[in-house]
């Protein structure tokens, strides 16, 4: 899919400002999604800090920033902020990383309007893809490699997440989830419902208070959260959540009786051999259980 150059949706939006940084609010409740959401703006009082590259000739790519958008010194938001760049700023694009996925700019033109590509620039800094044009929605550079910010260490398992999993592959072949992905994870953790209108609202929940992991290896027990064209219910994307084994399959409700996964298969319940087998679904991290 290519960006519709310098054209976008209207979002009345009245603003420049980045809300790219808006990484919470969307919607999965009885369905196991995301809409995508008009851009709203972030206001800063504080002193802007532009940095204009010239593009040399045969050189890194470049983009044009679209909107005020964060200069981060790693692809999340969590990372040491140095000032910002300005709409109409030129920057050249020395490498790319796949980090926190955040909502900005071209959230339009993206299905579920999350981006978790970011780009270095010249200055040493990141932007969000989702904030630049770079005329696609691909990648345009090469990969940065390691050296960004270590990962939190997997997270032990406690003994209420190991019978969390061992509720849950009890419930293998049960009938009692259908379109209820988020019921069945809160049910493994003894909880009636997730507090939360959908598997996506709940994980945006999350995501605001900081909890959402998008490196390493799910730990047994972990929630993981995911999104794709099918989970869409009455129009709006619900997301979907399962619950991981920390052996690399999952064990999930809400599952289509058609689909036949590792086992379980032809029921709602199931063990799933990745955290969504929807061809084109998009990860969106793990977060421990809170309850």
């Amino acid at each position: 899919m290519h960006r519709r150059s310098e054209k976008f949706a209207e979002t009345n939006v009245d603003e420049p400002f980045s809300a790219f940084a808006e990484f919470v609010n969307s919607r999965c409740a009885v369905a196991c999604s995301r809409s995508t959401k008009a851009v709203a703006s972030i206001v800063c009082a504080s002193a802007l800090l532009s940095v204009v590259v010239a593009a040399p000739a045969l050189a890194d790519p470049s983009a044009t920033v679209k909107v005020k958008t964060q200069r981060m010194s790693d692809a999340n938001l969590g990372s040491q902020q140095d000032g910002w760049y300005n709409p109409g700023d030129r920057v050249v694009l020395v490498c790319s990383r796949r980090g926190q996925p955040v909502k900005g700019f071209f959230s339009f033109n993206i299905p579920g309007g999350w981006d978790n590509l970011w780009y270095k620039t010249t200055d040493g800094h990141f932007v969000a893809d989702v904030d630049i044009e770079t005329g696609t929605l691909n990648d345009v550079t090469n990969d940065c490699g390691a050296g960004g910010a270590a990962a939190p260490p997997p997270a032990q398992t406690s003994s209420k997440a190991a019978n969390a999993v061992a509720w849950a592959n009890g419930q293998i072949g049960s009938d009692a989830y259908d379109f209820a992905c988020g019921k069945f994870v809160a049910n493994a953790y003894g909880r009636p419902a997730l507090g939360a209108p959908s598997a996506l609202a709940f994980h945006d929940q999350l995501a605001s208070q900081g909890k959402i992991h998008m490196d390493g290896t799910p730990p047994a027990g972990a929630l993981v959260f995911s999104v794709s064209d099918l989970d869409v219910w009455q129009g709006v994307h619900q997301g979907h959540v399962d619950i991981a084994q920390a052996d690399g399959t999952f064990v999930s409700g809400g599952v289509s009786p058609r689909y036949h996964g590792l086992a379980g298969g032809g029921h709602t319940v199931q063990v799933l051999a990745n955290w969504n087998p929807t061809p084109g679904a998009t990860y969106l991290g793990w977060a421990e259980a809170p309850w």
